[in-house]
């Protein structure tokens, strides 16, 4: 009988109920039994179908959460990768910048060191009066000679006044001798 309800289908069951018993006082409870069971097989069924469709559904969002969470962890892993790369890269081509730039500017105070530079304006000197006294013009010299004049070397060894002799000053070379 067992096998008969595990297979769940009402005519099969009816079948099987014919083939027991024939007596009609026994058939109506059977029939009633057998409705009631099939009813509580299929709400039963259903219950425990929900049951599964919940759990999986349940599974399925707590596998696709922890996948999200790998793929945010290996996308936060490979930015943190490709942060460290371009940060080196930065950081190189920025020590290549500095470097040039230091070169850069070592040339320009080398280039700058070897010139002379004016006392009165500090443009370009072109025109030297003593040891470390230089002027771009005329103009600059005789408006820096009321200063100058107490230190001047020329002066001392009787050049006179600048403006009044041409020879006291001299373009690009010292008379004397670079003093």
């Amino acid at each position: 009988m067992e096998e008969i309800i595990r297979r769940g289908t009402e005519g099969e069951l009816s079948e099987a109920l014919n083939a027991i018993t024939s007596d009609e006082r026994f058939k109506k409870p059977l029939l009633d039994l057998e409705r009631h069971w099939l009813t509580e097989y299929s709400m039963s069924r259903e219950k425990l179908l929900c049951a599964l469709t919940e759990k999986l559904h349940a599974e399925f969002v707590s596998d696709q959460a922890k996948i999200r969470s790998e793929l945010l962890a290996q996308f936060k892993d490979e930015l943190e990768s490709t942060k460290a790369d371009l940060q080196k890269k930065y950081e190189e081509s920025l020590k290549v910048e500095v470097a040039k730039t230091l070169e850069k500017n070592k040339r320009e105070i080398s280039a700058a060191k070897k010139k002379q530079w004016c006392w009165n304006c500090e443009s370009e000197a072109i025109y030297h009066c003593c040891w470390n006294t230089a002027y771009c013009s005329t103009q600059c010299q005789q408006q820096h000679w009321s200063s100058h004049r107490r230190f001047c070397r020329r002066r001392k060894q009787g050049g006179g006044a600048p403006g009044n002799n041409p020879a006291n000053l001299t373009n690009g070379d010292d008379s004397n001798g670079g003093e």
